[in-house]
C-alpha cells in the first residue's frame, strides 16, 4: 500500500493561531496545581523508562560483525 497517495495535509505549519487557541492554550497551562501536575508526570516517567546502565556498552553486539 502506498501512503503517500492518502498523505492529506490540511494546514500550513505556518498558520498563526486563532485568539480562541491562544485562550484554549492559556487555559491549559496557566493552572495553580501546575506543579503537582509536573511532580505526578515525572514520578510515572520514571516507571516507564529504565535507567541506562552506563557500565554497559551499547556497541558490544557489533563486535561479532568487526
Amino acid at each position: 500500500m502506498n501512503y503517500s497517495d492518502n498523505l492529506q495535509v490540511n494546514s500550513s505549519p505556518y498558520t498563526s493561531l486563532r485568539e480562541r487557541d491562544w485562550e484554549a492554550l492559556i487555559l491549559l497551562f496557566d493552572r495553580d496545581d501546575s506543579d503537582e501536575i509536573e511532580a505526578e508526570i515525572k514520578s510515572k516517567l520514571v516507571w516507564l523508562v529504565p535507567e541506562p546502565c552506563w557500565e554497559d556498552n551499547p556497541f558490544e553486539f557489533l563486535h561479532e560483525f568487526l
